[in-house]
């Protein structure tokens, strides 16, 4: 048999039989063709096989193979014959074709085998809405995929974190990078300390016995998704760099499936915050009064706009012995806590003016009321007053706007605060004050979203005191409801009718002329 056949023979028994890596088994066949002692084949800067020691004086033969320039190297003997080598690189570089072909079959096997696992995963988590149950499903088929004997799941505030996701032996809380981290989903015990899981870096973590990647989503880190131990035949094996590309597709999955599920409570609360602002603001209006007493002689009217659902403003008209009890109010603040103050303090003076106080008493016990109930940075401004059917009319301003008395003839008298708003600081006194609505005059108090209504632009001049002045006294002798109609639309148009910045309530008493 010829030396070049013997080199092919050798090559596909070594490829039969499964025994040593190819380039070892021509390297023998050439050692033993030529008598040297050692010798080594290679391609390019690496060394695929080697018997003996390196030779004193090296000197390399090619092995011509056409796309791979391998070389041999003997001890103690010439170079084979260019046939021989020729048929040497042949075969080295068959086998090279084979072991690419062998890696490109694998690596689609892999993938395919990917893209199944991600279907599988993608089908899992997108039939639950529940952070607790995507943990899970996560957990149950990362573990099953890597053959893993423990495993974890961790999920921030973001990824829906809470105490009712503290799932049995899982019950580990630490500061992650956006809030409290929740140990979500264990099996077989623990992987990572929370400390390490609040240290995870973006790129995670890959030792030989433990796997850990981020969960990340579009607002951020999400959770974390570790394992450990990869279970083999016979024992244990090191997660590879491809594990973790794998477990890096899970935890993408996984971090659609939480902000969908994220989204979805989001919708949920706001649907039932919707509801609840719906109730309180008609709750609002009906604590306002539904029909206006209205003694003979006199045309009353009011009107408010919240600037959100409910608002801190509040009117209320009341027939005591003493006449019309009128009361405006502005709690400071916008929205449900300040609808909240202004319910408290209609409900105060509807209790408080039952028993018709004299007025510096009924605001000095109101005052005392909204020191007790309210923090210390809420207050309300008010205007109180008793109006008699003769026209008298004892009024108390606590840090309101000026409140307008405009005459029959169109003079205009403010009536100006007399102390600071309730609430504000403790010492404060309120003595009343007095005036009279002869026949023809108007009475018109208001909130300073409608003086303070701003027109468009930066530089925009507000509506003001003087705006709101020259209304009333143009149309003073329109009746009340039609003037106040009208003084809301011109505030809309000097904005722009823009959506008003802040609450706006008017409260208007006329007494008719004869």
């Amino acid at each position: 048999m010829s030396d070049v056949l013997r080199v092919l023979e050798l090559a596909f028994g070594a490829a039969r039989e499964g025994g040593a890596p190819l380039p070892h088994a021509v390297l023998e066949g050439l050692l033993r063709g030529t008598g040297a002692a050692g010798g080594a084949i290679g391609r390019g800067n690496e060394v695929l096989a080697r018997t003996g020691g390196v030779p004193n004086e090296p000197r390399r033969a090619p092995l011509p193979a056409g796309r791979d320039a391998f070389w041999l190297e003997l001890d103690g003997a010439p170079e084979p014959a260019e046939p021989v080598r020729v048929a040497a690189g042949v075969v080295l570089g068959n086998w090279v074709l084979r072991e690419e072909l062998k890696q490109a079959r694998f690596a689609e096997r892999r993938r395919l085998w990917e893209i199944e696992s991600l279907r599988a995963i993608a089908e899992a988590l997108g039939g639950t809405l529940e952070p607790a149950r995507i943990a899970e499903e996560l957990l149950m088929h990362a573990a099953a995929l890597l053959d893993a004997r423990r495993g974890e799941v961790w999920l921030t505030a973001g990824g829906g974190a809470g105490p009712a996701l503290r799932l049995a032996g899982a019950g580990a809380t630490a500061a992650c990078a956006s809030g409290d981290c929740v140990m979500a989903a264990r099996v077989g015990g623990e992987v990572l300390r929370a400390d390490e899981v609040a240290a995870l870096p973006d790129h995670g973590l890959l030792e030989p016995g433990r796997l850990a990647v981020p969960v990340v989503g579009r607002r951020g880190r999400l959770g974390v998704l570790a394992l450990a131990e990869r279970e083999v035949r016979g024992g244990t094996a090191p997660f590879a760099p491809t594990d973790a590309e794998t477990l890096a597709l899970y935890a993408s999955q996984a971090a659609v499936a939480l902000e969908n599920a994220t989204l979805h409570r989001e919708a949920l609360e706001q649907e039932r915050t919707e509801r609840e602002l719906e109730l309180a603001a008609t709750i609002q209006r009906q604590l306002l009064p539904t029909a206006i007493p209205t003694p003979a002689g006199f045309d009353l009217a009011a009107k408010s706009e919240p600037s959100r659902r409910v608002g801190g403003d509040v009117y209320d008209v009341i027939a005591t012995p003493k006449g019309l009890f009128l009361m405006l109010g502005d709690v400071a603040g916008k929205g449900i806590p300040a609808a909240l103050m202004a319910a408290s303090l209609q409900a105060a003076v509807r209790l408080l003016v039952q028993e018709s106080p004299p007025l510096d008493e009924l605001t000095r016990r109101l005052h005392q009321h909204v020191l007790a109930s309210t923090p210390d940075s809420k207050f309300a401004t008010v205007f109180l007053a008793y109006l008699a059917t003769d026209g008298a009319l004892e009024w108390v301003s606590a840090g309101h706007n000026p409140v307008l008395l405009v005459g029959p003839s169109g003079g205009c008298e403010r009536l100006l605060a007399v102390g600071p708003p309730l609430g504000l600081l403790e010492d404060s006194h309120y003595p009343s004050s007095r005036a009279v609505m002869v026949p023809g005059s108007v009475l018109l108090a208001y909130t300073d979203g409608l003086s303070e209504a701003p027109a468009p632009g930066d530089d925009g001049a507000d509506f003001g005191v003087e705006g709101i002045t020259a209304h009333t006294v143009a149309r003073r002798g329109e009746a009340m409801e039609r003037l106040v109609a009208e003084l809301f639309t011109a505030v809309a148009v000097h904005t722009g009718g823009a959506p008003p910045h802040d609450d706006r309530t008017v409260l208007a008493a006329r007494r008719l002329a004869g």
